[in-house]
């Protein structure tokens, strides 16, 4: 009878787990409009719904697609709201803490238009419905978001749309250290001098404060003012919050990136994004494949505004000298660049990049250096050619001509010479490619993909709990740094040496008193 109730109850265990590994129910709450960041996002979710898990996704760009156990929830993009907020003459200019302070803004205007203009975000504040897990983004003013765990009472899982972020290794509870760890908005190498190091605690050091200011300032006031819930009075304060999330998922990886510390329950799990080739358009497909030299890609992305980048000439520029090369060129134009006809060049405002990185004649690609696609030429092997404008894109082009497998261009120095020079210096110069090649091989070795590891981490806490989270992760800053144990030993070790001279001039004075007492005369 009681092996009979063991049995019964190891079975109910067991069914339990099944359920919770195979079926979980995940709340996806990710509505921001970064397309970059939402492009990362969606193989991550299609992962969790094809191991089965009810998935239900806040996007602003759903998939067209999407497996049976995802529900799309489709938000509003608010990407073009952003135009109300910024200058973008100011934003590729700004210092590290502007530029990031930008951001905030804009996000903090993103916040009162959802919660004002769209009932969905209510109705999930006030929704009954039942979660296992929830995913949200950090940082880009997307903390309160972290509250959702408390109102349904479940594990956190947060993605890091940023590779080397200082916020993320702080809220883990494993603070950077500047010495060698480059923030995302660095500008050099893990090797620095001097003067590096110092300019890289200054970055570091203004963003982590930054993240504390608005975590604690404007995002705790928008979420006692809007984000409440039944319950929402007991809550700790968001900067705590923040700090109990059980994983960090980030977007980085040691091919495309330098080798740091990490807390156990941050995982690198870059490249999330990346899909396996598709057949390009036959009109491309027709270029690319009759074009017995090669062909070079031109891409600025998908944020950075193309016309504005190549104005004052720069578009002509790079026309004049595509049009020399005996390769052939596919631009990825926008709207507002002048029109350039040749035989060797092919334009289109939208282009299948990986596809194209993928093909066997792409030998060069030339981008603004942003992190996917900086992931996609290195997981294609491609070397390149980096025109950075802000944020971590400086950090990516250094990365790869760190590595060897590109050169930078600079924004202020483009011209017919250089542009020339730089292209056939990369083209010609075998040994570009060979580190593209050696970072490719890099990046895709590892046991399972980028999704498959995801996958497992976050049904691995759904199975565990909270166990990979470091006690440091919630601890205050004087306890991480032991400022508290060292002030205690200076305290103490000060009180001794104080003590020890008082000593000292006591027995001193006590000698010196008898050596000044006149002698007894006794003849």
């Amino acid at each position: 009878m009681i092996s009979f109730r063991l049995g019964l109850a190891a079975f109910l265990v067991s069914l339990e787990c099944l359920q919770c590994i195979a079926g979980a129910r995940i709340l996806a709450f990710l509505p921001m409009p970064w397309r970059s960041h939402q492009f990362v996002f969606r193989g991550f979710i299609r992962g969790l719904a094809a191991k089965g898990h009810q998935v239900d996704f806040y996007t602003p760009t759903p998939m067209s697609d999407p497996p049976r156990t995802l529900n799309q929830i489709k938000v509003k993009d608010r990407l073009p709201d952003a135009n109300e907020v910024i200058d973008e003459e100011e934003f590729m200019h700004a210092s590290p803490a502007r530029g990031a302070q930008i951001v905030y803004d804009i996000t903090m205007h993103f916040l009162e238009r959802m919660y004002t203009e769209e009932q969905l975000y209510k109705d999930l504040l006030q929704s009954k419905k039942k979660y296992d897990l929830v995913i949200t983004e950090f940082p880009l003013a997307s903390e309160h978001s972290a509250y959702l765990a408390h109102k349904f009472k479940i594990p956190s899982v947060a993605i890091m749309g940023y590779h080397d972020h200082p916020w993320t290794n702080e809220i883990a509870g494993v603070p950077d250290n500047p010495s060698y760890m480059i923030s995302y908005q660095g500008r050099t190498s893990d090797r620095m001098n001097f003067f590096e190091r110092l300019y890289n605690f200054y970055i570091t050091a203004s963003m982590v404060l930054l993240c504390y200011w608005e975590t604690a300032g404007r995002q705790q006031e928008f979420a006692d003012r809007v984000f409440r819930y039944d319950g929402w009075q007991t809550r700790p304060k968001l900067t705590r919050m923040v700090s109990q999330v059980d994983l960090i998922l980030v977007n980085s990886h040691i091919s495309f990136g330098y080798p740091y510390p990490k807390a156990p329950h941050v995982k690198e799990v870059g490249g999330m994004h990346i899909n396996p080739p598709k057949p390009l358009p036959k009109d491309l497909k027709d270029f690319m494949d009759n074009a017995p030299h090669g062909v070079i890609f031109f891409s600025l992305g998908s944020v950075v505004d193309a016309a504005e980048m190549l104005k004052a000439g720069k578009a002509e520029i790079f026309g004049k000298v595509f049009k020399t090369l005996k390769q052939k060129v596919v631009w990825k134009t926008a709207p507002g660049l002048p029109e350039i006809k040749a035989p060797n060049i092919y334009t289109k405002e939208w282009l299948p990049q990986q596809d194209i990185l993928a093909h066997n004649k792409t030998l060069l690609f030339i981008t603004h250096g942003g992190l996917q696609s900086m992931v996609e030429s290195i997981n294609f092997g491609v070397p390149t050619i980096g025109m950075p404008v802000f944020f971590d894109q400086f950090k990516d082009v250094k990365f790869m001509t760190t590595v060897g497998m590109g050169l930078p261009l600079h924004y202020d120095n483009i011209t017919e010479e250089t542009v020339s020079w730089t292209i056939n210096e990369v083209i010609n110069n075998p040994s570009y490619r060979e580190r593209a090649r050696k970072r490719q091989a890099m990046f895709r070795d590892r046991p399972m993909s980028p999704v498959e590891e995801a996958v497992y981490w976050v049904e691995y806490v759904l199975r565990h709990g909270s166990v990979l989270r470091p006690a440091s992760a919630e601890m205050p800053f004087y306890q991480v740094y032991l400022l508290d144990v060292l002030g205690t030993i200076l305290l103490v070790v000060t009180l001794l040496i104080c003590m020890l001279r008082r000593t000292i001039r006591a027995i001193c004075s006590m000698i010196f008193q008898r050596t000044r007492e006149p002698r007894t005369n006794h003849s």
